[in-house]
């Protein structure tokens, strides 16, 4: 009886002894590989996805404009008309371009992607002129402030044309003045490049749409805007 007793009370103190630092030391060590293995995910900015939505919506209020401004002016856009701002047939000022739209555009903040990390210090906020100006206006820094380029073939009446673009646009033929040209010959094959959106892109449409587009998407569209060669004025700096 008494050696029974013993034992239980044998095995039960078996079942509750303490970890061996042996096992604390296996432990801290696999989670020293957890860690390694993780830290590199983990340290990638989480706002990509929620950056290319604002830029996206970004876009899709400058398209707003241009359909608003068309509807005030003949069914023209701004490089159409001459207005104060823009002169007819402006190819060598982006932000002109969208100065001309400042009653639709709202604010000038809309010009600027999140993800135009190389920009982002010169947002400005308003679209005053002249004495007006200020250091946040879009006339005091320029293409500086501009993530987005402008299309000078753009029509009203043909609703899959290229109105507005990212800017991490090229192609193998450049011109002096700040034209890429999105030909649907395929001569000047157009490709986003990775410093905003991970070798993707954005583009507002002239039926008001905006699409998220890969290299390979991007050449579809320019087959199907129903002009042969479209113009887009990047936001070159000097």
């Amino acid at each position: 009886m008494l050696s029974r007793v013993g034992m239980k009370t044998k095995i039960s103190d078996r079942g509750c002894r303490g970890i061996t630092l042996l096992e604390v030391a296996m432990v801290v060590a696999f989670l020293g590989v957890v860690a390694m293995v993780l830290l590199p995910f983990l340290a990638r900015p989480r706002h990509h996805g929620s950056a290319r939505i604002k830029c996206a919506n970004n876009l899709k209020q400058i398209g707003l404009a241009y359909k608003v401004f068309a509807n005030d002016n003949d069914d023209k856009f701004p490089f159409q008309v001459s207005t104060n701002t823009l002169a007819y047939g402006n190819i060598t000022q982006t932000w002109m371009h969208f100065q001309a739209m400042s009653n639709e555009c709202g604010s000038a903040r809309i010009l600027m992607c999140p993800s135009d990390r190389e920009r982002l210090n010169n947002i400005c906020s308003d679209f005053k002129e002249g004495t007006a100006a200020t250091a946040l206006s879009l006339s005091s820094k320029g293409n500086a402030a501009v993530s987005f380029g402008a299309s000078l073939d753009g029509d009203e009446t043909l609703p899959e044309t290229i109105l507005a673009t990212d800017r991490n646009l090229k192609t193998n033929q450049w011109n002096l003045d700040g034209r890429l040209y999105l030909a649907i010959s395929g001569a000047a094959p157009a490709f986003w490049t990775t410093n905003l959106h991970n070798s993707a892109g954005n583009y507002a449409l002239s039926d008001g749409s905006v699409q998220q587009a890969t290299s390979a998407t991007l050449a579809s569209q320019i087959h199907r805007q129903g002009i042969t060669t479209n113009r887009l004025l990047l936001p070159f700096l000097p």
